[in-house]
């Protein structure tokens, strides 16, 4: 009997809640799960990492008279998947879903080569669907590469409820005894902005990047680290003040889990504006701020949003998780793109 499969980069079982969610022709999914989301520490492990997409994605290749469905929890476990469909010219055998979808464009020499392997890799022929957590960002893929905008399924993302566990955690040792604003993130980061921005601002300001370049910056209230590690990072979460998420460009889906972690711990945060977190999970002044990229306007709002450290904001966002952000919604909504795509198939 074929099997419905999640390809994955994380430990399986932070995928429990919503792989007990979906089901296709009444059949289960299994998660397999194969690391590559570790520490970038230099060149090298970024090769070890697209090694690894293109070995996963291979095998998965090899042995897909074994499966049914395929849901690239990490995209690109399915999307090369799809690029060797594309290559090999083979039969359809599968159903095949990317999840978290987010293209950004390259530059440089590699930039016509890059969009010539994306476009195999979303090939309509082999490719049934993309999941986007933005409106704005699925009209302008499918315009962009031609891929079916029906076969987009719009939906928040969705995490695991991490505040039981946070709130055990301890404050970082060097802020025991003082607040600091929390900033984190390795791609589609303005962290430029935000560093212009906070000049004349008095309050410390932490930044945790292992892939941005700068080490140091003239604002003593500014510190930049770039050895916090993923499961470091929850106690600064947990402990900072609010959560500042600069967004680069305002049309690629990014940050999301950063956000929903935020919220779900119920913290304050603050995502620049506009961009795709601004359009599905922030609504200004209720469950989070969003601030314009202006230096000016932006301290203005901050010195605000710190002084006041509204109550109401923490309660709203931690709600808003509770409600609507969860792994659990996550695969419901999933699990209604099967139904849609199930019945499109009985035509």
């Amino acid at each position: 009997m074929k099997k419905n499969i999640i390809l994955a980069d994380c430990d399986e079982s932070e995928l429990s809640e919503f792989r007990d969610s979906l089901i296709y022709d009444g059949k289960v999914f299994v998660v397999e799960s194969t690391i590559s989301n570790w520490e970038r520490t230099g060149k090298l492990s970024e090769l070890k990492r697209y090694l690894t997409y293109f070995r996963v994605a291979l095998s998965a290749f090899l042995k897909r008279g074994n499966y049914q469905v395929i849901v690239g929890w990490q995209q690109f476990y399915a999307l090369i998947f799809c690029f060797y469909c594309s290559l090999f010219h083979v039969k359809k055998k599968n159903i095949v879903i990317a999840f978290n979808f987010t293209y950004k464009e390259k530059k440089g020499r590699l930039s016509k080569a890059y969009k010539w392997f994306m476009k195999m890799c979303v090939n309509p022929k082999y490719l049934d669907g993309l999941h986007v957590p933005s409106a704005n960002y699925a009209d302008c893929f499918s315009e962009e590469f031609g891929f079916p905008r029906d076969r987009i399924l719009v939906a928040p993302f969705g995490i695991n409820d991490c505040y039981s566990e946070f709130k055990q955690l301890k404050r970082p040792t060097e802020y025991e005894n003082k607040e600091y604003v929390f900033a984190i993130g390795r791609s589609n980061r303005d962290f430029d902005f935000l560093i212009r921005a906070w000049n004349k601002m008095e309050f410390p300001l932490v930044i945790a990047s292992d892939t941005y370049k700068k080490d140091k910056c003239e604002n003593r209230f500014i510190e930049i680290h770039h050895d916090i590690t993923e499961k470091e990072s929850h106690r600064w979460i947990e402990h900072c003040k609010c959560m500042v998420i600069p967004i680069e460009n305002p049309e690629i889906c990014s940050g999301d889990t950063v956000l929903l972690t935020s919220m779900a711990c119920g913290k304050i945060v603050v995502v620049t504006s506009p961009s795709t977190l601004g359009e599905m999970y922030v609504t200004d002044g209720v469950n989070g701020y969003l601030l314009p990229k202006n230096c000016e306007i932006f301290l203005k709002g901050m010195k605000k949003i710190i002084s006041e450290d509204s109550e109401v904001v923490k309660e709203n966002a931690r709600n808003c998780y509770l409600n609507s952000y969860s792994r659990k919604s996550l695969g419901n909504n999933l699990q209604l793109f099967f139904e849609k795509i199930k019945a499109e198939k009985t035509k």
